[in-house]
């Protein structure tokens, strides 16, 4: 299970089962087979016209997650999917060797100072605790249990006062987006937290310059207490220690005009400029948040009240993405694309804050910038140049101030530090790479090993390969490959190839225990690098969204055939998979060709396109899709929607749908209708199979959770691809031995 420090956010996995009757042996019996008898699920007359096209919507009533009818329904697809795997030798294998891969992970994440403590938090016994070190204490005590949050609590998010004295983290139960704030007393940790609820995500809030109050942003309860249902009234709030929640103060509201939008803030510097971020989705990678944003500036007093006669300010067009990382006198240091797809820094002056009077700090350049942060008077920015990390520090002025060299061509997953402290932490990767994270002191240009696994496996007989491939429009597409040395091109070997394309966001190479468990069980796992994602910048995004969508597709496809033509394996033994906008991925490439793949995982996928925007985070992102009331972008929904366009009697690749009954970001009802669609839909003998998880949102829930759904996932895929026991390696020995 992999942990990024940065966010400590657990890693998507992806529940999957397979039903007793699943053929074993080779590939080709899986399809050999009469179509499977599946649990009956009622199709009604429900149809929708958009622009006098007719579209139907036959399981609609899926929709409603608290109707009876439903659960039964789920009930016996999870009683048909999930006994048969568990047993398994493969699950079993799967699970060992990702166990095994996680313990190369750092347990703790390197810690924040205020007031002479130092905060941080620690993996025990897997479950995350909130820890604290400082004057009078012996030793590092805990100040949040992990087992005293209850079932499936997690500390999500911390920040603690300017003094130390406090600290205000976001729990949240089961992976589920919403969660609520506590404000802790450091020195009395046994008092009654002060609770603050509906909060999303990891906040955001910044404590106030007098460390007595804290802004942050609070949401209107979930409508008719449907979590899933949209997020509404998005607003900044301030809380004062000792006064109650109920009279939290507004600080800040979506401009009536961008209700629809999110909201986030930064409270940099002295702590009296705060800058409201009004957004949309997608969310970039790294720090630069929604792809487009509005930025307002509300000036404070100590206490975080808005200063009176001093109105809050736009500052920009709703036009780029923006971010602030820095104010000093009447300037702030803004992390932009805006006119810069692959991403600049510049100074703003808050008095005039028009583009033409913005000075440069670090220009475009040719990789992309995907993260920049003030540590210690100095500019440390991250770039992608092709798709690997690479560090460089800059003064305020933008004069370059040397770099920071990394141990291989990996991945930084992320950096911490802040803006007092020269010194910065970061974690570093790749994918045949244990984890390690390395400490920079900026005054000195000296880096050291911070922490790293003290018995690192031998990996050495794995390789990785970058290699590129043309798309169906010519256009060149990387993909990352890792194998064990020396395997033959024989199209024999069980591929796992995996895409994601959309929002922006970069599939880099770090490390991967669920790549490399599947290599160790003698597979080839395939990373596509597609556009819609942000590994080349904007553009790249741009390239794939909206009525362009279908791009994403065309590449995966691509990808796809290259693996097959490298003959490093056969349709037969291909699988795709994908989770989140990579379930879109995934379904839409299997029904427009059933015949390339052996089999395909989805986890909570997007599926019906026709309904993307509705529902969860949906209206975030319609930037990115558009809607069916769009005319310019309809037909091409209409013509990729995995939903909409199986087609009876084909035959399809065995699938595995899966998702979390709980999911509020993308309701479990997408997996719901496409299953039962395609179980209905299915021509031959190959498994459909559909697997709910009760609880574990959108993410899949902890880390052991995780790895028990990969290691299901594996086993799927080793009956259905023909996968060997485990490469003849065992559990306990080492990789090549």
């Amino acid at each position: 299970m992999r942990v990024l420090i940065a966010g400590w956010i657990l890693a998507a996995g992806q529940v999957a089962a397979v039903a007793p009757e699943v053929a074993k042996g080779s590939p080709e019996e899986a399809t050999s087979q009469a179509p499977a008898h599946y649990p009956p699920a009622r199709r009604t007359d429900v149809t929708d016209t958009f622009h006098g096209v007719e579209v139907l919507d036959p399981y609609r009533w899926m929709e409603d997650l608290r109707s009876p009818e439903l659960a039964t329904w789920i009930e016996a697809q999870n009683q048909r999917s999930e006994p048969g795997l568990r047993g398994d030798p493969a699950y079993a294998q799967a699970l060992a060797r990702m166990k095994a891969l996680e313990n190369l992970y750092p347990t703790r994440e390197p810690g924040r100072e205020a007031g002479g403590r130092t905060f941080y938090r620690a993996m025990v016994d897997d479950r995350i605790h909130l820890m604290v070190s400082g004057p009078g204490d012996a030793a590092p005590r805990t100040l949040v249990d992990a087992a005293a949050l209850g079932e499936g609590g997690m500390v999500r998010a911390f920040v603690p006062s300017p003094d130390g004295r406090r600290v205000a983290y976001i729990l949240n139960r089961n992976g589920a987006d919403w969660g609520e704030i506590r404000i802790l007393d450091v020195d009395a940790p046994d008092v009654a937290p002060t609770v603050l609820a509906n909060i999303r995500f990891e906040g955001p809030m910044q404590w106030s310059a007098d460390g007595e109050g804290l802004v942050y942003r609070r949401f209107a309860p979930p409508r008719d207490g449907r979590p899933e249902a949209p997020a509404e009234d998005p607003a900044l709030y301030l809380h004062r220690l000792g006064t109650p929640v109920a009279d939290d103060p507004r600080v800040f509201s979506l401009p009536e005009d961008r209700r629809d939008w999110s909201l986030s803030l930064d409270l940099p510097g002295d702590r009296r400029r705060l800058f409201a971020s009004v957004e949309r989705g997608p969310w970039n990678d790294g720090n630069l948040g929604g792809s487009r944003a509005q930025l307002h500036l509300i000036e404070l007093e100590a206490s975080g009240h808005p200063r009176k006669g001093a109105p809050a300010r736009v500052l920009t067009e709703p036009d780029a993405a923006y971010r602030v990382l820095h104010v000093e006198a009447d300037r702030a240091l803004v992390f932009t694309d805006k006119d810069a797809p692959r991403r600049r820094v510049v100074w703003m002056d808050l008095g005039d804050p028009a583009p033409a009077r913005w000075q440069p700090v670090i220009p475009e350049g040719e990789g992309v910038l995907t993260n920049a942060q003030w540590y210690g008077g100095r500019l440390v920015a991250h770039w992608i140049e092709n798709v690997h990390s690479v560090l460089r520090v800059f003064d305020a002025a933008g004069k370059p101030a040397g770099s920071i060299t990394l141990p291989g061509t990996g991945v930084v997953q992320g950096l911490y530090g802040s803006a007092e402290s020269p010194r910065l932490s970061l974690l570093y990767s790749g994918l045949v790479q244990p984890p390690v994270l390395l400490q920079h002191d900026l005054a000195t240009g000296q880096t050291r090993v911070e922490s790293e696994a003290e018995q690192a496996p031998d990996l050495s007989a794995y390789e990785v390969s970058q290699e590129w491939f043309a798309s169906k429009d010519g256009t060149r597409v990387p993909m990352f490959i890792v194998a064990k040395k020396g395997l033959a091109r024989d199209g024999s070997h069980p591929t796992l190839l995996y895409g994601y394309g959309a929002s922006g966001t970069s599939e880099l190479p770090y490390f991967r225990e669920d790549a490399l468990a599947w290599v160790q069980m003698g597979g080839i796992y395939a990373i596509a690098n597609l556009r819609g994602g942000g590994e080349f910048g904007r553009a790249w995004y741009e390239a794939a969204i909206r009525e362009r969508k279908q791009t994403s597709y065309d590449d995966m496809i691509a990808a796809a055939e290259h693996l097959v033509a490298s003959g490093r394996t056969d349709k037969k033994r291909l699988a795709i998979s994908g989770a989140s906008n990579g379930g879109m991925l995934v379904t839409a490439v299997m029904v427009q060709r059933p015949d390339l793949f052996g089999a395909v995982l989805a986890d909570v996928p997007v599926t019906d396109a026709m309904r993307r925007h509705i529902a969860g985070n949906g209206a975030q992102q319609v930037d990115q899709w558009g809607t069916p009331a769009d005319a310019d972008v309809f037909p091409a929904l209409r013509a990729y929607s995995p939903l909409h366009n199986l087609a009876p009697g084909t035959c399809y690749p065995a699938t595995l749908v899966t998702t979390s009954h709980d999911d509020q970001r993308l309701p479990a009802w997408h997996a719901y209708k496409f299953a039962a669609a395609l179980q209905a839909a299915q021509g031959c003998g190959a498994p459909i199979l559909m697997l709910s998880r009760q609880s574990g949102g959108h993410g899949g829930g902890g880390p052991s959770g995780w790895m028990e759904s990969v290691a299901i996932q594996y086993a799927f895929l080793a009956r259905v691809l023909g996968l060997g026991e485990a490469a003849a390696v065992g559990v306990g020995t080492r990789a090549g031995d």
